[in-house]
């Protein structure tokens, strides 16, 4: 059971959180949708190069929506086994207001093995959200910008409701000072909810465990 005006995530927090990071998440448990998806997706080893597009003028009314882009490649598979690379970033978590776009970098597979996009939207307004759009595009070609779709698809049709971090909240805690969390609809546990920190770069997706009650 968490503390009164504490919330409690799963894993660590990554970052430290003033009080001037907000929390996003759904009134409801998670059938209803949660403020933020983590979708990976598999890469046709086929193509030459890929990169993502955010569509967030899917629909007239909506919400500014933040986005990350990494992706994990297999490089080599040879008799000492599978050689890896991490942490490859096309997109830092970027803001993309209502009625914009935003393309990540482009990494080029022309010799990689395997690619996982591991692709990250979260709702960061409370205005009733229409959907925004993931395009991941491949090149066809090494030297030659002619790009096929991959995949499209439409995530985070929802209303997120914010609340404020109420006092600083240490990296390396799963314990969230918040105020009222049970008024700020944060009583659904076991659900996906966004921290949008004051440094975009420093936001974070947890796993709720735990709510205490008002003050």
């Amino acid at each position: 059971m968490a503390a009164i005006d504490t919330i409690e995530v799963l894993t660590n927090l990554q970052f430290e959180h003033l009080n001037t990071a907000d929390i996003y998440t759904v009134h409801g448990d998670a059938q209803v949708g949660e403020s933020v998806i983590s979708q990976p997706f598999v890469v046709d080893p086929t193509v030459c190069g890929v990169k993502v597009l955010f569509n967030n003028n899917y629909g007239a009314t909506g919400s500014t929506v933040v986005a990350r882009v990494r992706a994990t490649c297999v490089t080599a598979l040879d008799a000492d086994g599978i050689t890896k690379s991490q942490n490859t970033q096309l997109l830092e978590w970027t803001s993309i207001a209502l009625q914009n776009w935003q393309e990540s970098s482009e990494l080029d597979t022309s010799a990689i093995l395997q690619t996982t996009l591991h692709i990250d939207v979260a709702v960061v307004g409370t205005t009733a959200h229409l959907g925004t759009e993931i395009i991941v595009m491949g090149r066809k070609e090494a030297s030659v910008e002619e790009w096929s779709i991959l995949g499209r698809w439409a995530v985070l049709n929802i209303t997120a409701f914010k609340t404020d971090v109420l006092n600083t909240a240490n990296a390396g805690q799963k314990v969230i000072p918040v105020n009222n969390p049970v008024a700020g609809n944060l009583n659904h546990i076991c659900k996906f909810i966004f921290i949008l920190d004051a440094t975009v770069a420093n936001s974070e997706i947890c796993f709720q465990t735990a709510c205490g009650a008002d003050a």
